[in-house]
């Protein structure tokens, strides 16, 4: 049984699994996306070694490790824009230590195993597509749903090699700014950044919530879990949030649908928890806003893969890379 290494770093937290070939999980592990801001003794790159080495030191890593033929190789998934030829970060928004790091290269000088570096929702589509609620469809793309918004396209039963930013399309001229550079970018309204920053705004501005007695009343230290807690508690203003969440995220869908002439929509990623606070508002306004005659049939899925789909992903990828089959996914 050959394993693969999937890492799917989100601008929060970042997932690694030792994954088989037929897509199961053998091992899964969470950590803190290392905090580091500036290039230094200290780099972001030599941190996301370290922790795959730590992680691969445990007794349960070498346990699976022993008990495989071998390890195929690395699949890293990472929010930005990725340089696929030279195995590099052009940009990434949310994690910008990253930026023009060549983290193919390190990986592979360091474990000496072949190594593809792929955006992370991208990874997260062929995961979906190999494995998961895409296994049926040609054409659909995958939202996930974190710290960001990420896009990934599944275009004639392949995987779109595009940026596929869906979370950059500007959704409202002159809006909130972005951190991409922007303003009123999809993901300023659709996101965990985005859920907390229209709390907290509300909030300064003295409306009335039970979110402000939340974190010992230091409302600047809300997370979207506890904006999802109170809406479950009958929170006005958290409701209000999730709300807008779904009546963005549906402009967007209808924008994607008319475009691209989508089968389904499959959203992923760490927010998924809040499906049913936002899906009947998404779906409503995706329906209202796209061509009846392209939306009709068009499937709007939660995810399965809802655990370690841009980890899976990622190591789906790895094994379709040294496969070498570039028009069909891992079977």
């Amino acid at each position: 049984m050959k394993i693969a290494i999937g890492i799917d770093i989100g601008g929060t937290n970042t997932k690694t699994v030792l994954a088989s070939e037929d897509g199961e999980a053998l091992l899964s592990h969470t950590d803190p996306t290392p905090a580091v801001t500036e290039k230094g003794s200290d780099r972001i790159e030599d941190r996301l070694v370290a922790n795959l080495n730590a992680i691969l030191d445990t007794p349960a890593a070498k346990k699976v490790v022993e008990s495989a033929s071998e390890i195929a190789g690395i699949g890293i998934g990472i929010a930005g824009l990725i340089d696929r030829k030279n195995g590099r970060i052009i940009q990434s928004p949310n994690i910008s230590a990253v930026n023009n790091v060549p983290l193919r290269g390190i990986f592979e000088k360091e474990f000496s195993l072949p190594v593809v570096l792929e955006n992370d929702a991208n990874a997260y589509a062929f995961g979906e597509k190999w494995i998961g609620a895409g296994k049926e469809f040609d054409n659909f793309i995958v939202l996930t749903l974190g710290t960001g918004l990420g896009g990934g396209l599944i275009y004639k039963g392949a995987l779109y090699e595009g940026p596929v930013e869906v979370g950059h399309m500007t959704i409202v001229p002159s809006g909130r700014y972005c951190t991409c550079g922007s303003y009123g970018c999809l993901e300023s309204y659709a996101s965990g950044r985005a859920i907390v920053d229209r709390a907290v705004s509300s909030l300064e501005k003295g409306t009335d919530s039970m979110l402000a007695k939340c974190c010992e009343g230091n409302f600047y230290k809300i997370t979207p879990e506890v904006v999802y807690e109170t809406a479950l508690e009958g929170d006005n203003l958290s409701r209000e949030v999730f709300r807008e969440v779904g009546q963005f995220l549906g402009i967007g869908i209808a924008n994607l649908i008319n475009i691209l002439g989508l089968e389904a929509v499959i959203i992923g990623g760490g927010l998924i928890g809040g499906w049913d606070m936002f899906i009947d508002g998404l779906s409503r306004e995706a329906h209202k806003r796209a061509f009846k005659l392209l939306s009709t049939d068009v499937k709007i899925l939660k995810s399965t893969l809802t655990r370690d789909g841009g980890s899976i992903g990622a190591a789906g990828l790895l094994f379709h890379s040294i496969a070498g089959r570039s028009d069909e996914t891992p079977s």
